[in-house]
């Protein structure tokens, strides 16, 4: 194989395909990168793991076609530190690989293209063409409540359900249900449910955040599989089995008190109150009355209160929460206000827009006795 890309183009695709390097990999080939000639003017770069598989294309000359598989960190760390402009890129009969410009030379053990793990056969689905900012803004706003404990199963992914013309994005962890919805003619139609692992699609997020300039991305979603594509990637999944708990079922279908507050001035003051601690948590307590939310936490260090005006409906309440659940749920939204109900200091707490039904945060309380202040 022979070579010869731009340093800037190489580093920004070694960045998206290691994303699906497994470092604490059993299989030493899992840790390395597959390099390719695609012709005589593109390269494709390609990593994965058990559950991700990432392929990009890189623009290159191509004066000898071949494949190696590289060392994925040393060969990214190198090619990082390397200044712009062309590198020499070739291999040997042996897959040693060569690095060189114009004042530098380096040589890499390689190994040969054919050990590297087939990516797997393809499997046709539903094609979907979704925004992207959109879609990246319906992860951030729900993978990050997903179950973090590998032994939950399926709850450790989030819940891509299309029904009756709306895109669904849910994750859960047992103490909190984050959902994000989207209606759209291109759902209509549609009615499916995939279960991708949050770890995974947070770096889908991240790459579809490295796409300048595309607006759109192709979904295709399988029985095993979903396929995201953009210009010059591919990202194969791999979806988690079984079905995935009925999350409707926990959400409240009534509410004895409401309260509509600015977002940004409730998130100020919880996060304030959050400085102090209990055991290295921060537990806030809200009190509703009166058309006012005040916000209080109490800790070894000291102890903080302060008001948020709302409008207020039904019931006075006195409702404690882990201020670390409702700050995460807070900064998932952009939307100026937003209207929380209450049924009980036992019972969980919605989120949900003024208007509409984009966005539902549903947090579990905890003890009044935790806050008392």
């Amino acid at each position: 194989m022979k070579i010869i890309c731009k340093q800037e183009k190489l580093i920004k695709a070694l960045n998206i395909v290691s994303r699906a390097v497994s470092p604490t990999s059993t299989l030493e080939i899992t840790k390395g990168i597959l390099i390719k000639t695609e012709g005589d003017i593109k390269i494709s770069l390609s990593a994965t793991d058990t559950r991700l598989s990432i392929t990009t294309a890189v623009d290159a000359i191509v004066n000898e076609g071949g494949g190696v598989v590289v060392q994925a960190r040393l060969f990214t760390d190198l090619v990082r530190k390397m200044p712009a402009g062309d590198i020499l890129i070739t291999t040997d009969e042996k897959n040693v690989v060569f690095l060189k410009t114009d004042f530098a030379d380096y040589e890499l053990p390689g190994a040969e293209a054919e050990e590297f793990p087939r990516i797997g056969a393809e499997e046709e689905g539903k094609k979907l063409q979704v925004e992207k900012d959109g879609l990246r803004d319906m992860i951030d706003g729900t993978a990050f409540a997903a179950s973090t404990d590998e032994g939950r199963g399926n709850i450790t992914g989030v819940l891509f359900e299309i029904k009756d013309g709306i895109l669904s994005l849910v994750a859960l962890d047992g103490f909190r249900v984050a959902i994000k919805r989207e209606r759209g003619e291109v759902f209509q139609g549609e009615d499916l449910k995939a279960i991708i692992p949050a770890r995974v699609v947070k770096e889908v997020s991240k790459i579809l955040g490295d796409t300048a300039g595309e607006e759109e991305t192709q979904l295709d979603i399988g029985e095993r599989r979903v396929k995201v594509f953009t210009e010059e990637t591919l990202m194969r999944i791999n979806l988690l089995e079984g079905e995935y708990i009925k999350y409707k079922d926990v959400l409240p279908k009534e509410s004895k008190t409401s309260v509509v507050v600015a977002r940004g001035e409730l998130l100020a003051a919880a996060e304030r109150a959050s400085m102090l601690r209990t055991d290295g948590k921060p537990f806030v307590r809200f009190s509703i009355a009166g058309g006012t939310l005040t916000v209080s936490s109490k800790a070894a260090q000291g102890r903080g209160r302060e008001a948020v005006s709302a409008v207020q409906s039904g019931e006075d309440l006195e409702i404690g929460f882990d201020a670390r659940f409702l700050l995460d749920a807070l900064k998932a939204i952009s939307d100026e206000e937003i209207e929380m109900l209450f049924n009980t200091s036992v019972s969980p707490c919605v989120i949900r827009p003024v208007e509409g039904e984009k966005f539902e945060y549903l947090i579990l309380p905890v003890r009044l006795s935790t806050v008392d202040v």
